[in-house]
């Protein structure tokens, strides 16, 4: 069967059967992207982001490639290329040898469009010349790469690999996910200018250390990124928001803008919504100093999703004979989803529970405004509001380990599912699923046995009646390795 397909028939069956838009897709996970539950190795359920979701397909997809290309020469022989289409770097070690395989073999290149690097620092004996020297080596060969994430913070490494990228890669890169030191945002900027086909761009930038950055002939640059469609800022990224202002972003829709724990020398933002608040469908905004919503709000009229801070102290909303916060100046019809970060004091648990009783009148003012804050989700302010997701992992595990919120907040619990009930909104947590069900319990072994030999006759039943479809083939071998690998894991 497979010597009697064609190499370019294989080629083909190898493309439908790995393309997962989730691993070679343009878009870069938000706090919206949901979370899922998993199990460790201890048997405890923890909570997956969905960057580590992604991580975790591209593993099992590696894992997967590996066990259909070991099968036999042949299908060796065409899928290997396949195993370097995605790279993930986890162990910085590791560069070093998929650098001395490139280099034996260029046309392994060829088919890789993803490369995710978690880690990275000087093994022992490397020096960080070598590794950068790798690196770029890696970049130089990675002709056609189309996403590059760079979780690791770049302190030196970040000019070199900055210049490969911009050199080797900048006809094809289409998204980028990069974390610099404050003190390299001129390089950024000449960087982003001659990356003209970027979509999506996520950039942490490390705190200032000095009280100016000098930006010398970056800041005359009038950047425009004509395909931008995605932009997520996290940590000190004021100057860059104030350089960005000016910038011109004609497909921008998508802005994430978390601030971490930063309080201080806050950007103008209504000055950059002012520019580029008419196009954005999506607006996250995760900071601990309050915001002025309802300009923010008139400025984004096109908004269909919207993510801020309940935990914000807002002014009270006099137009309405119960206390809620005012978010908005008029009705806005466009927003369909909202988010809501933080609110780790609402129900009581965790580590907000140890404090409430250290500080008891801070609890209460941060519960007051999660309480007025939420009473203003309401049809009357938001007409086409269908669902209200609770953004924060650290809440949900919590409520997870607590079984539930504890009894004194439990009314507010009871308030809030009455008051999206009553409007027909939808309730979340992070996963996606209804606020309150958590992880299940053990199934009995005998409910389990019986579900995997009905799972085992489905498959074989489906290769029964596919057994000449080579696509379904490998993708129900795709599937048997993951469950091998699952349950060796």
């Amino acid at each position: 069967m497979v010597s009697e397909l064609p190499a370019e028939l294989w080629i083909l069956v190898f493309h439908f059967a790995f393309d997962d838009d989730a691993v070679l897709g343009t878009t870069l996970p938000s706090s919206w992207h949901a979370s899922s539950w998993a199990k460790s190795l201890e048997g405890k359920w923890i909570l997956r982001s969905a960057q580590d979701n992604v991580g975790a397909s591209i593993r099992r997809r590696t894992a997967s490639l590996k066990a259909i290309v070991s099968t036999c020469r042949y299908l060796r022989q065409i899928g290997t290329e396949f195993l370097y289409e995605s790279i993930l770097i986890e162990v910085p070690s590791r560069i070093l040898r998929l650098c001395a395989a490139l280099d034996a073999d260029r046309h392994l290149s060829l088919q890789t469009k993803r490369m995710h690097v978690s880690r990275y620092f000087q093994p022992t004996g490397v020096s960080a010349d070598e590794m950068d020297l790798a690196m770029i080596s890696i970049i130089q060969h990675c002709r056609y790469l189309q996403t590059f994430i760079f979780e690791w913070p770049l302190q030196r490494s970040f000019t070199p690999i900055a210049d490969a990228l911009c050199h080797y890669c900048r006809r094809t890169l289409h998204t980028l996910h990069i974390s610099i030191p404050s003190a390299e945002l001129a390089k950024l900027i000449w960087t982003l200018d001659s990356l003209q086909k970027l979509v999506s761009l996520h950039v942490e930038i490390g705190e200032r250390h000095t009280e100016e950055n000098h930006l010398g002939s970056a800041s005359d640059i009038n950047l425009k990124l004509p395909k931008l469609q995605q932009l997520s800022l996290r940590g000190f990224f004021t100057d860059f928001i104030e350089e960005a202002t000016e910038w011109e972003f004609p497909r921008l829709n998508s802005l994430t803008l978390d601030f971490i724990n930063y309080r201080d020398e806050l950007p103008d933002i209504e000055a950059f919504f002012n520019n580029h608040g008419s196009q954005l469908i999506y607006l996250d905004i995760n900071c601990i100093p309050p915001l002025n919503l309802p300009p923010v709000l008139d400025l984004c009229p096109s908004l269909s999703s919207f993510s801020f801070n309940p935990d914000w102290h807002l002014p009270r909303d006099e137009t309405i004979p119960y206390e809620a916060s005012q978010l908005v100046r008029v009705p806005h019809h466009g927003i369909v989803t909202i988010g809501l970060h933080q609110l780790l004091y609402a129900f009581g648990v965790g580590y907000a529970a140890q404090y409430s009783k250290v500080d008891a009148i801070s609890t209460r003012y941060i519960r007051s405004s999660n309480d007025t804050n939420f009473a203003a989700l309401t049809k009357r302010n938001f007409p086409n509001l269908k669902t209200i997701r609770l953004l924060s992992r650290t809440l949900l595990r919590d409520l997870e380990m607590a079984n539930g919120p504890d009894e004194v907040c439990y009314e507010r619990w009871e308030r809030w599912w009455s008051q999206c009930a009553g409007q027909g909104i939808r309730l979340e947590d992070c996963t996606g699923a209804e606020l309150g069900y958590l992880p299940p319990q053990e199934a009995s072994t005998e409910a389990g046995s019986e579900l995997d030999d009905e799972g085992e006759e489905e498959e074989d039943s489906v290769l029964d009646a596919l057994q000449y479809d080579p696509i379904a083939q490998v993708r129900a071998l795709r599937m048997r390795c993951q469950q091998v690998s699952a349950a060796l894991s």
